[in-house]
């Protein structure tokens, strides 16, 4: 009964938004009371002890930016409820292993169904009542609910076959989730498919097919609207960098936003490459970036210090945050889901798709996804010992 509760307290965890720090935190104080009330000596696996380093590296971080950096003061508390936040969300993930290890892979499976359920119905009733405007499922907005459908995908594909009910929902879901209706997530899809079927023949036949397309499609290409706005602000920010990048040029104040901000992330990982701490980015960017000459409503308030500044990319935010050493873990996860590539196909296809959504997407819990893979990644290799 209690690991049923669990099972759904989860769910629910993994499959929305939920800005409530104690409904992580209770989980993580359960789980190591849990251990320590077994009687059983705690053993730390490999990924834990990680990503526990990772959050004393982004706290200690933190810390020395602040401590050389006396503009930065002024930026104390957001900082604070920065490094908090990292806290919660790296701790979690760290508890999310710890008990997710020691049940089985059905339990785990039937966890993603039910998060996939709770999202399915939500959509659904979204679908209904607000066509044909895009759904968010249980997350504050469409791309949110896109980054939770890619992290998902690959999963749903490859374990979701048996028992019927859990292949009807999950492709239901599949099909419910293109009203999302996220670019990104079209566009993650296309690129990891074509990587699963990557041989440079079949590559450079989709690049040649895709040429002989536009060539003879042109000018109806061109004439679509969307493409031509993109464009225009590809033309804008080739032309006069992100000074181009400008409302009154008629570029809209979330591509100056976003845009704005990744450069600023590549640009603050350059200037510090051993990283600058959780939270900091809100302090470096206004003063760095304040004679770029972009310009919009939000990022005015981002750069006046009224709204908070942030790479806008979950990754970019784990780099600028740690620097090398961030992009050093990163690298030797790459590794281990590339060596198991052909047996777990779908685990280096999530994998990719998970790192390449968190490349544009800020919202989601990106930590605990990760871990939720290694979790898998650790099931499948005991399974596979048993033959």
């Amino acid at each position: 009964m209690q690991n049923k509760i669990i099972l759904y307290y989860l769910a629910i965890l993994i499959g929305s938004q939920l800005k409530i720090g104690l409904l992580y935190i209770a989980f993580v104080a359960y789980v190591f009371l849990l251990r320590l009330t077994s009687g059983q000596k705690p053993k730390w696996s490999a990924i834990q002890i990680q990503f526990f380093m990772i959050l004393i590296i982004g706290i200690t971080l933190s810390v020395i930016y602040v401590t050389f950096n006396t503009a930065a003061y002024r930026d104390m508390e957001s900082m604070i409820f920065s490094n908090r936040k990292f806290l919660i969300e790296i701790t979690f993930a760290i508890a999310l292993y710890e008990y997710l290890r020691y049940q089985s892979m059905d339990y785990i499976i039937k966890m993603l169904f039910v998060a996939i359920v709770l999202n399915a119905v939500a959509g659904t009733v979204q679908l209904g009542m607000h066509f044909p405007q895009r759904i968010w499922m249980l997350f504050p907005e469409p791309s949110a609910a896109g980054y939770f459908y890619l992290f998902v995908f690959f999963i749903l594909l490859s374990k979701m076959n048996k028992p019927k009910t859990y292949n009807i929902v999950s492709k239901y879901f599949m099909i419910l989730g293109l009203a999302i209706g996220s670019k990104a997530q079209i566009i993650l899809l296309f690129i990891v498919g074509i990587l699963k079927y990557f041989t440079p023949l079949k590559i450079f036949a989709y690049i040649v097919t895709l040429g002989v397309i536009i060539s003879i499609f042109k000018e109806q290409l061109m004439g679509i609207d969307v493409i031509k706005y993109n464009l225009m602000v590809l033309d804008l920010y080739l032309d006069k960098g992100l000074a181009g990048l400008r409302i009154d040029n008629g570029v809209w104040g979330t591509y100056v936003t976003r845009v704005s901000a990744i450069q600023g992330a590549l640009i603050c990982m350059l200037e510090h490459p051993f990283g600058i701490g959780f939270g900091s980015f809100n302090s470096w960017f206004p003063e760095n970036m304040v004679h770029a000459g972009f310009s919009s409503p939000e990022t005015d308030k981002i750069l006046d210090g009224i709204y908070y500044a942030s790479p806008k990319s979950n990754l970019l935010n784990f780099f600028v945050s740690t620097g090398i050493f961030g992009i050093g873990f990163y690298i030797y996860w790459f590794k281990q889901f590339f060596a198991i590539r052909k047996e777990q196909e779908y685990l280096f296809q999530s994998f990719i798709i998970l790192s390449l959504a968190s490349t544009f997407i800020e919202l989601n819990p990106m930590y605990a996804y990760f871990m939720f893979l290694f979790i898998l990644k650790e099931k499948e290799e005991k399974k596979k010992s048993k033959y």
